[in-house]
């Protein structure tokens, strides 16, 4: 017997593909995509147009793109006297690397669809009567040799995109001519016919836009804008609108939202997948999945959300720790595995905490076993250490902890391997890190904005209040990149900024950090610095020279003098502000939301973080609050030894 013989075969272990295919009718996309098609289609809808399918990353907008161009390609709208003819270009501008080089890129996709359909080398004379009018450069000869062995490869091959651009400025008639030919043009007909909107229709699809740097999205945007005047251009984007408006505030400021209006005309808004059609989908691309899987699904979906693609990545993950688990002979129980992983992904701070003492597991689990939970909740919240209480008040997290009894030495085994296997916001928090870094070194965030003494509207009763002095606030929350200069200048530690309780709070408890400073989910430099009790935030203001303002002030500054219920007016719009409603889930940016700023030019002063006031009342609402939280006149009174990942503060200092 050989030793091959001998060897232990090991467990497979299980990779789910990210091949969109059939996830469509899971689902229900074949019914989104028959609507989207026959508005397409439909001759009776002018062009150019523009519509926008929007959905976060991995939430299906390509495997939606895909099913609708699929159904204007294989005859699914063949009525004539209903539906035009659809030719199909599908552009991807994330692969160009330069600005500049999106609509040379963009005319040369739309010759290669001709090419690809016999357009050249049947209509080869037409292309040449076309181009006889022309002065005779490099590109016109080439032009004239397409479908004679001379390919659009070719055509382009040496070109610099100054030369491709040729074919949109020197020759845009040309290029017109080409383009309305080729739409009206029928292989069997082997003529031209009138052109007519109603008969034919270029459909360009734009996928994955929110791939691209800041600066090409809009750049793509703008090319787009060029082709407003072309009759038969129909442009499907999709991407992430939160990232497409983002962008555009960066370069159009106030009139980013008019400069989309101008440009879409119909919005498809992915809506949310149902629990019960994940469970269909799981089965599908995971027959092998364990009965705890589906057991916990409603507690994972919240945690990804409700993603497919990044629920796959999850179940990879899970797979492959299993895997690492089983070959090193760690014998864990597969909900055990589950619910660490659940941790890793929608309680991070926790992860941090056991991977540096795996004994606080059994602290936790002891109070937990002591006191049970209900009733008996704020006993066991007061019995617990300090730096456990925000583990034991998140209820979905108390009842993982029952049920995860694990050994410690097993879990550091578990934590140990773990740390091989890279989450999917892992690998997501690396790139938007990247993206802040290079973003924040072009902000000021010490700006602060003049607030002018006087009457104003105050609190939910609205009566007259007021401000005495006038004063400056800061226009953005303190950041993390405003803040790190705090714990650089080594402010934990000198007592002259510290009040005395403050004082002794940071002794006793041993604080040298704000709670969530070393997560990379909350510590992006140009997002507000969040995990800071109300003594850490009174210290930060002094070292800065300024205060934590008032609660009048807060408001005054958020609310203008007129007694608005939001900084921008009366109504709520969740595309002004990041609250609960707007699905993110964490923090965002401070400059996100330049259509959403006060009266006095204060950003984020609804949504994103609470912030503290000088009489430990919270303020402004929170990523995870909602849009009542979010009202100016809102108020919450907070512990002030409490340290949350949605809040965070703003200073003020009285104007000389």
């Amino acid at each position: 017997m050989t030793d091959n013989e001998n060897t232990e075969i090991p467990p497979p272990v299980y990779v789910i593909s990210d091949n969109p295919e059939k996830e469509k009718a899971l689902f229900g996309f074949d019914a989104y995509a028959k609507t989207i098609g026959g508005l397409i289609a439909n001759k009776e809808n002018k062009t150019p147009l523009v519509i926008g399918i929007f959905g976060k990353w991995g939430s299906g907008k390509t495997t939606l793109m895909e099913t609708v161009r699929k159904l204007l390609k294989n005859g699914t709208f063949t009525d004539r006297t209903l539906y035009r003819r659809c030719k199909t270009v599908w552009f991807q501008a994330w692969k160009y690397n330069q600005e500049n080089e999106i609509l040379a890129a963009l005319i040369e996709e739309i010759f290669k669809a001709m090419e690809n359909d016999g357009f050249f080398t049947q209509c080869r004379s037409k292309i040449e009567k076309l181009a006889s009018g022309l002065n005779h450069s490099k590109i016109i000869d080439r032009i004239t040799k397409l479908g004679s062995g001379v390919g659009v490869s070719d055509l382009f091959t040496g070109l610099e995109y100054k030369a491709k651009l040729g074919f949109y400025d020197t020759f845009q008639e040309f290029f017109d001519k080409v383009l309305w030919t080729y739409l009206n043009w029928r292989p069997q007909l082997h003529q031209a016919e009138k052109t007519d909107e109603r008969q034919s229709a270029l459909v360009i699809f734009i996928d994955d836009l929110d791939r691209c740097p800041r600066e090409r999205i809009v750049k793509v945007l703008e090319t787009i804008k060029l082709f407003m005047d072309k009759e038969g251009c129909i442009f499907i984007i999709g991407a992430a609108n939160e990232i497409i408006e983002e962008a555009l505030a960066d370069s159009y400021k106030k009139d980013a939202g008019k400069f989309m209006e101008k440009i879409v005309q119909v919005e498809f808004k992915l809506p949310g997948i149902p629990v019960e059609d994940f469970k269909t989908f799981v089965n599908h691309v995971y027959p092998q999945a364990k009965a705890e899987v589906f057991e916990y699904l409603d507690l994972i979906l919240p945690a990804l959300n409700s993603n497919p693609r990044r629920l796959k990545r999850f179940l990879n993950d899970l797979n492959l720790l299993e895997g690492l688990l089983l070959n090193n002979e760690v014998d864990i129980e597969f909900k055990h595995i589950l619910f660490w992983k659940i941790i890793e992904n929608v309680y991070p701070f926790l992860k941090k905490d056991l991977e540096q003492k795996p004994d606080n597991l059994d602290v936790l689990r002891q109070q937990i076993k002591k006191f049970g939970d209900g009733d008996n909740k704020q006993k066991m919240l007061e019995a617990a250490p300090q730096h456990l209480k925000k583990f034991l008040e998140i209820d979905a997290l108390v009842n993982i902890l029952k049920q995860f009894d694990c050994k410690i030495e097993t879990l550091s085994q578990l934590i140990t391997l773990s740390a091989t296997v890279e989450t999917p916001e892992e690998r997501e928090v690396k790139e938007a890190r990247k993206k802040e870094m290079e973003k924040s070194a072009m902000t000021d965030f010490q700006s602060m904005a003049a607030v002018p003494a006087g009457k104003f509207i105050f609190g939910d009763k609205k009566q007259e209040e007021t401000i005495e002095n006038p004063f400056e606030i800061d226009i953005y929350p303190v950041t993390n990149a405003q803040y790190a200069e705090f714990i650089k200048a080594d402010g934990y530690n000198n007592d002259d900024y510290w009040s005395d309780d403050g004082n002794e709070w940071r002794k006793k408890n041993k604080i040298t950090l704000p709670e969530y400073w070393n997560d990379e989910k909350w510590n992006l430099p140009g997002h507000p610095v969040v995990g800071v009790s109300y003594y850490e935030a009174e210290a930060y203001s002094k070292w800065a020279g300024k205060r934590l303002p008032s609660e009048k002030e807060w408001e005054r500054a958020a609310r203008g003098e007129d007694g608005r219920e939001y900084p921008w007016g009366n109504k709520f719009d969740q595309a002004k502000c990041n609250t609960d409603e707007s699905g993110i889930g964490k923090t965002t940016r401070v400059t996100r939301y330049p259509n959403g700023v006060s009266l006095v030019g204060c950003y984020d002063m609804a949504g994103n973080v609470w912030e503290w006031t000088a009489n430990q009342v919270l303020r402004g609402g929170s990523w995870n609050s909602d849009r009542d939280n979010a009202r100016c006149a809102d108020r919450y009174s907070l512990n002030p030894n409490y340290r949350y990942n949605n809040v965070g503060l703003r200073c003020v200092r009285t104007k000389n």
